[in-house]
């Protein structure tokens, strides 16, 4: 028989082979439960960078901005159709444009609830279809004046009631453009996209918003404003160079594009003869450097640029805005779009061509996207 000491040593001994078993096995939990919380971190919890590069090949689908229509009529039109074509085409992110003015109750900024049922009915939508969407705010109230008054008070109000709609939903999937095209001072715009940010981030900590420079988005306005405080933010450039071109024949800017028939890229033989009218003007200018403009170095010159900028400074860069009118020829307006969405793509920038299927369409014909546009999508699916 075992003695007492015998015995009181056996169990001693078994206790510390439990104790270590039971450290072992709490290790091992523990590192299998760190092992799945970084996978579950990498897979449900993406970098601004990974969101980023997953926007992929985009478009504008125009529609909401439309302050010519009743908000009525509007409202009821079933986007779903050209969202579903949108996506079956190989499209990874619709933007939005909603001129949200047109949707508020007289004298006031409070929104219409239909049009927040309809935007979440989008949402949805797009999520079912594995799209992106960017919803931007259209034609605004901005000027001048507008810091520390009431305009910054009347457009935060309105991103309120369209966030608190969203609260918890997409946050890698939906994305709040908050201005679209300022056309304010630099230095007083950046002070107003500063106060404008500032009113609506405490309410949702973990949405991206979308932000640009001044003169309509402009390339070299977004690098002359820089990097602005908040985090979460993605930097946005529209990109219509050489205007001239993608312009041409437009009749809300008639005194710059007058002038049609601008051949992409530059030939000389094709080119339209210079107008009288432009004669002694800035068009002149635009003329005479569209032999240098109207070419792929330019437009990947410019990528270049901004992309450079952009990196240097911890700028998440995007592009919300690029396309060419459908008064030029198709076969121009085709290789214009293969070498802005080439240059895109090469200097890693999400692009959303403007627009899918209006004055800016991205189509051949009725149905049909160009076909330079297939390869970029092909490669932006991709990552």
């Amino acid at each position: 028989m075992q003695s007492i000491v015998d015995k009181q040593l056996n169990t001693n001994r078994n206790v510390k082979i439990t104790n270590k078993l039971t450290r072992t096995l709490i290790l091992i939990t523990f590192s299998l439960s760190l092992i799945q919380f970084t996978s579950c971190v990498k897979k449900g919890y993406p970098t601004l960078p990974e969101i980023k590069n997953n926007l992929g090949g985009g478009t504008n689908l125009s529609w909401f901005e439309h302050t010519w229509s009743s908000p009525e009529d509007l409202l009821k039109a079933d986007l779903t159709p050209k969202l579903t074509q949108i996506a079956q085409q190989g499209f990874k992110t619709v933007r939005l444009p909603v001129a949200f003015d047109l949707f508020v109750y007289p004298n006031s900024s409070t929104l219409q609830p239909q049009l927040l049922t309809k935007l979440k009915e989008i949402y949805f939508t797009c999520y079912n279809l594995k799209l992106h969407l960017i919803i931007t705010y259209h034609y605004g109230v901005f000027d001048d004046n507008s810091l520390y008054n009431e305009k910054i008070n009347h457009v935060s109000w309105m991103w309120k009631q369209v966030q608190q709609n969203f609260k918890g939903h997409g946050y890698e999937y939906l994305f709040f453009e908050l201005y679209n095209e300022p056309t304010m001072g630099a230095y007083r715009w950046k002070l107003t996209a500063e106060k404008l940010i500032s009113y609506i981030r405490g309410e949702d900590t973990n949405r991206i918003y979308i932000i640009g420079g001044t003169n309509y988005n402009g390339l070299n306005d977004l690098m002359d404003m820089g990097k602005l405080s908040d985090e979460k933010l993605f930097y946005t450039f529209h990109f219509y160079e050489p205007y001239i071109f993608t312009h041409q024949g437009a009749d809300w800017t008639s005194d710059k594009t007058y002038m049609k028939g601008f051949p992409y890229p530059f030939k000389r033989r094709k080119m339209p003869p210079m107008s009288k009218d432009a004669i002694g003007t800035s068009v002149e200018k635009d003329y005479n450097k569209y032999s240098y403009e109207g070419t792929k170095q330019y437009l990947n010159d410019r990528m270049n640029q901004v992309a450079n900028f952009c990196a240097s400074n911890n700028m998440l860069l995007i592009c919300t805005e690029a396309g060419v009118i459908d008064v030029a020829d198709p076969k121009s307006r085709s290789n214009y779009l293969q070498d802005v969405t080439n240059s895109m793509y090469q200097f890693h920038i999400p692009v959303s061509l403007w627009d899918y299927d209006q004055r800016f369409s991205i189509h051949q014909d009725s149905t049909t996207i160009f076909p330079s546009l297939n390869r970029w999508l092909k490669k932006t699916k991709k990552g």
